[in-house]
C-alpha cells in the first residue's frame, strides 16, 4: 500500500515513471504495469488499486467460462454442435461485437472442459474434436523381467 501511495503522489507532482520507480526502488515498468492497470495516469487511486489487487489475487477464481451464464451457454452449445475451442474464441467476437464479457481465448474453454467430470460432460454430450480416448485409470502392467546376471561369450 505504500508503493502504491507514493505512486498516486509522483503521479500527482506529475513525475515520469523512472521517477517513481526511483523513490520506491522498482522499475519503471512496475510502474508503468500499475498504473496502466489501475486507471491511468489521470484516474489511478492507491485505495482502489489496492482493493482490485486483493480482488484479483483472491483464489479459488471462477473460469473465465463460468462468469457469464449466457456465455457458458453459448459455449457448451458450440461444443455440443461439435465447434472446436478455438473456433468458439474466435467467432465470439463476430456475434458479440459490443459485449465484452462474450470475450474469452481457446485456452480458457479447454481449461473449463478439462476442469469438468467426465460424466457431466458425457451426460451433455459435450467432446473435444481430437477423438483421442479418455485417460484411464488404475494399475499399470508390471514391467518386463530384467536379466539379473548377464552371462558373456567368450
Amino acid at each position: 500500500m505504500a508503493d502504491r501511495e507514493e505512486i498516486s503522489r509522483g503521479l500527482a507532482e506529475c513525475l515520469e515513471y523512472k521517477q517513481i520507480g526511483v523513490l520506491i526502488g522498482r522499475d519503471p515498468s512496475v510502474v508503468s504495469r500499475e498504473v496502466a492497470r489501475h486507471g491511468g495516469r489521470g484516474g489511478y487511486r492507491a485505495a482502489a488499486a489496492e482493493t482490485a489487487a486483493a480482488v484479483s489475487r483472491r483464489r479459488p477464481k471462477t473460469w473465465a467460462v463460468e462468469r457469464v451464464s449466457g456465455l457458458r451457454e453459448v459455449v457448451r452449445e458450440r461444443l455440443r454442435l461439435g465447434w472446436s475451442p478455438a473456433s468458439i474464441a474466435g467467432r465470439l467476437p463476430f456475434d458479440y461485437p459490443d459485449d465484452q464479457a462474450y470475450r474469452v481465448s481457446h485456452e480458457a474453454i479447454y481449461q473449463w472442459v478439462y476442469a469438468q467430470p467426465v460424466s457431466t460432460l458425457a451426460r451433455e454430450l459435450i467432446g473435444l474434436r481430437t477423438g483421442r480416448t479418455a485417460r484411464r485409470g488404475g494399475a499399470r502392467p508390471a514391467p518386463a523381467p530384467r536379466i539379473r546376471e548377464p552371462r558373456y561369450l567368450d
